[in-house]
């Protein structure tokens, strides 16, 4: 007869990492934007719950362009409306290409697609290596029609 001990190894979840060991990340990134970064890549699904003001942007895009590279495929970033032309200005600032995307019609030499949210049925999300929910908490309203 098995221990209860037993029993619950037998119910346990696993999520194995799907991610890669980073090459490295930018020197302008603080160092716990460069750990928080690495660990997500290495993780692969991973969720970045830092705190206003550390940087989640600068986290997002530089795991968006490391997966882009990696794979040789495109990441969608899904942020909200007013966000998304925001995040394309930030990228660039941090040397990174990301374009304003309505739909996938015109992968071509993307990178980083960045969409917001209430575009999403405008995608077929298996043609991405990558998507990042950027401020996901809009997805908990019980309301919305998100």
């Amino acid at each position: 007869m098995s221990t209860y001990a037993d029993f619950l190894t037998r119910k346990r979840l696993s999520d194995p990492s799907t991610g890669f060991e980073p090459r490295g990340t930018p020197p302008w990134m603080f160092p716990h934007q460069r750990d928080i970064t690495s660990w997500a890549l290495r993780r692969g699904r991973a969720a970045i719950f830092a705190g206003t003001g550390l940087g989640k942007t600068a986290m997002e895009l530089v795991w968006a362009d490391a997966i882009a590279t990696h794979t040789d495929r495109p990441v969608l970033i899904l942020a909200p409306l007013a966000v998304a032309h925001q995040h394309v200005r930030e990228a660039r600032r941090f040397g990174i290409t990301a374009d304003i995307a309505k739909d996938d019609r015109d992968l071509s030499g993307k990178r980083i697609l960045i969409s917001n949210y209430g575009k999403l049925d405008h995608f077929d999300l298996s043609k991405f290596a990558g998507v990042v929910l950027d401020e996901s908490s809009i997805l908990k309203a019980h309301d919305g029609k998100t």
